[in-house]
């Protein structure tokens, strides 16, 4: 082979080995790159049929219960939606609540939100930057919707009034946007709890861990899609996503949630963000036989039996 041959050859190789992260980078954190539901679900490993069934069920309740549509304006212009489903009585108790990766705030709560009002609590949730109805072309892992959520807590703080008690509830990367949140210097001060359910430790460990599992080598290609994400999207996989760092700042009160057949983000990053989380008051609930941001539904009276004595303790 004539050496211009195998010059063209090694360029078109190194271009192609080149456009990986560019891609891998594209297809995490780009809105309009959108995985059927069955390959959702095959990437999760679990078998989500019956989930989405109850889901539909309690997404016709809320349907017929009724929403109030709320608009905030990010500080980079965005506009977000979010929707407030008041309780039958009155209360100065809201749940906020922040949704997983490519869901969204109805979808991901709605047995979550039959929850809170049946205990009279106000519940408040979000579609995140880049996520179903609101705005964005570009998901953050937490780090632009840790900052987004908290001037959500502002907005709340403003139209319902100060002396309202606020209860973080998040679940999957909702839950690193919670455990960012408390971490933060920025949080209000009238956030009395959080629920952090099965959340990762940062989205680098994540994509690791998934790699590993698909028996692909994470490193160096983890470095070289952060790279990438690094210039496209202006964040840091490792250092602005991390929640273990976050949680070692916390002073609110936190209970942590797995399922300890989690086949998507893995059972043992719960003990890492609980042992390093540095709020006074903190507690776990690991549910036997739950999939991934399926541990209310697996285990509703264990799930509802530690919130109800989280809120009795720290809300009311």
């Amino acid at each position: 082979m004539k050496k211009t041959t195998l010059l063209k050859a090694a360029l078109g190789a190194g271009a192609v080995g080149a456009a990986i992260p560019v891609l891998i980078d594209h297809l995490l954190v780009h809105r309009k790159f959108e995985l059927p539901q069955g390959a959702k679900d095959a990437v999760s490993g679990a078998d989500m049929t019956e989930l989405h069934a109850l889901r539909d069920d309690y997404m016709n309740w809320l349907e017929n219960y009724g929403y109030e549509e709320h608009h905030m304006i990010t500080d980079d212009g965005l506009m977000l939606n979010g929707f407030f489903f008041r309780a039958k009585e009155e209360s100065n108790i809201y749940a906020f609540c922040a949704h997983g990766y490519r869901s969204s705030g109805k979808t991901e709560f709605c047995a979550l939100i039959q929850y809170y009002l049946s205990r009279n609590i106000n519940v408040f949730v979000c579609d995140h930057r880049g996520a179903e109805s609101s705005e964005g072309n570009l998901i953050g892992f937490g780090a632009y919707e840790s900052k987004d959520c908290i001037k959500w807590l502002d907005y709340l703080n403003n139209t319902f009034g100060p002396d309202i008690k606020l209860i973080l509830h998040g679940i999957s990367m909702g839950s690193a946007t919670v455990m960012l949140m408390t971490g933060s210097p920025n949080l209000p001060e009238n956030v009395k709890m959080c629920v952090a359910d099965c959340g990762y430790t940062s989205a680098w460990d994540e994509f690791t861990y998934k790699l590993g599992e698909m028996k692909v080598p994470a490193h160096p290609l983890v470095e070289l899609v952060n790279a990438v994400n690094k210039v496209v999207a202006g964040y840091d996989f490792k250092k602005d996503t991390s929640a273990i760092e976050a949680v070692k700042r916390s002073k609110t009160p936190t209970l942590f949630v797995h399922g300890d057949a989690d086949a998507f983000v893995p059972t043992k990053m719960v003990y890492e963000v609980y042992d390093a989380c540095a709020c006074p008051d903190k507690d776990i609930l690991i549910v036997h036989g739950a999939d991934h941001a399926a541990s209310f539904i697996t285990d509703q009276p264990a799930y509802e039996a530690k919130l109800d004595a989280f809120i009795e303790k720290y809300v009311k």
